[in-house]
């Protein structure tokens, strides 16, 4: 299902899943495919700066500041804020709360799409539940989430489950919709949006490491 397809029904998405399982591949792979398709105007926030120049080449745009986002300066646009609980509280008694509610209540008046990534525990909480009713959901820990919430309802009756964790290959993930039949998909990986892969293995023995020189 493309993220266009999904818009069509949902202004948010939710991105759920463990630290380093792909979420923000799965999300970048298809606001490129999007904007390969249409003039879409797409902006990201939090996601590495690495990434910049690659993104800029394919249409998207990068943030510099929280207060555009917060001060709604963006219309008629995707959103793409990764990892949102770095750079945003929603604790019930934070006073930011009061201006991320604005945020996603003029999301629709302002003809914005908004796709939001969290691996923090206890993000996904009953006041972002009840913004976010649509979810990619990949390899997951049910200790991540709050007890009571739809979204772990509806998580921990899925396939591939143990008692601790939703466990699924890297490339899989869910679709959980409240108003939809849960959805299975797969998706490509994308070797140029991988930042990781050169990164170098601190733990390599010191035979190994000699190798390496040569």
């Amino acid at each position: 299902m493309t993220i266009k397809e999904l818009f069509e029904k949902r202004r948010i998405v939710g991105i759920v899943g463990n630290p380093d399982v792909g979420k923000t591949m799965l999300v970048l792979g298809k606001l490129i495919e999007l904007r390969e398709k249409y003039n879409t105007p797409i902006y990201c926030y939090g996601v590495e700066t690495e990434l910049e120049k690659t993104l800029n080449k394919k249409g998207i745009s990068f943030l510099r500041s929280k207060s555009d986002i917060l001060d709604m300066k963006i219309k008629n646009s995707i959103i793409y804020i990764d990892e949102f609980a770095d750079l945003f509280s929603v604790q019930t008694r934070d006073k930011e709360q009061e201006k991320i509610k604005r945020f996603f209540n003029r999301i629709a008046h302002l003809n914005n799409y908004v796709i939001i990534s969290s691996a923090q525990q206890g993000f996904w909480n009953k006041f972002m539940c009840g913004v976010v009713n649509c979810f990619f959901v990949k390899k997951i820990e049910f200790s991540s989430l709050v007890n009571g919430t739809p979204l772990k309802i509806k998580v921990i009756n899925l396939e591939f489950t143990s008692d601790y964790r939703l466990d699924i290959p890297n490339n899989t993930y869910y679709i959980v919709d409240d108003d939809e039949i849960v959805k299975k998909e797969t998706f490509e990986y994308l070797e140029f949006l991988d930042i990781k892969k050169d990164k170098p293995n601190i733990f390599l023995k010191k035979s190994e490491k000699k190798r390496e020189k040569k």
